[in-house]
């Protein structure tokens, strides 16, 4: 069986976890993705099945629309809701204005560092394994484009914002990054991938996830 499925990613579980459940239920040898989700984030998830996986590079460089919610006033190691908190500070009271302000200087080519706990590989190991064993690997900035980056509302202590970029943009640094500017701190608390180029959420399809004590979903990972 050769072909592209375009599902819609429920909270939980990996990427590859996914991956792993459409290769037990369906008649396939070979799954795989393109472009890994975190476990908390939901949305546009790409998986190839059998010969389609040869096509993983084409997808994995295509252009990626999110729409998330970060806290303000709260930093954690992980960039995002599931990290341990690490200062706390007050938001400023104009924030609104600054953020907008701020939005400018994130736009067009940037670069930016990716998260310490992410899916980048030193030496053929994730370097979110080698964080929680301890041993924290700062990556190297990388060159990404910001197509788009605007607010949709502002409640405090959260904004949600879209953001159109190229693959390899890590949302959870953008929202960090953010914070630090605005000299609060920052971290995601819902992320939902809206579209993976050509492919939108309105085309995905809900995954049939196992809920409840001791389901794959509730043992997930960073990956």
């Amino acid at each position: 069986m050769n072909g592209i499925l375009v599902v819609d990613k429920p909270k939980g579980p990996t990427s590859h976890d996914i991956c792993q459940y459409f290769k037990r239920t369906l008649p396939v040898k070979k799954v795989g993705h393109a472009g890994t989700l975190d476990p908390m984030a939901t949305g546009v998830l790409v998986i190839l099945l059998d010969g389609a996986t040869k096509l993983q590079s084409v997808f994995l460089g295509k252009d990626k629309e999110y729409e998330f919610t970060m806290k303000l006033g709260e930093t954690t190691d992980t960039y995002d809701a599931e990290g341990k908190l690490l200062e706390q500070k007050p938001v400023p009271d104009d924030y609104e204005r600054k953020l907008k302000e701020l939005l400018p200087q994130f736009s067009g080519e940037i670069l930016q560092t990716p998260p310490a706990f992410s899916a980048i590989k030193k030496n053929g190991k994730p370097l979110y394994k080698l964080a929680r064993e301890g041993r924290v690997v700062q990556p190297e900035p990388r060159k990404i484009q910001i197509r788009l980056l605007e607010i949709l509302k502002t409640d405090l202590p959260e904004a949600t914002l879209r953001c159109r970029c190229s693959s390899g943009t890590y949302i959870r640094s953008l929202a960090h990054d953010l914070g630090q500017r605005l000299g609060c701190g920052a971290h995601v608390t819902a992320l939902r991938r809206l579209a993976s180029e050509p492919f939108t959420i309105e085309e995905a399809l809900p995954v049939d996830w196992p809920s409840g004590p001791g389901s794959a979903g509730n043992q997930a990972r960073r990956a």
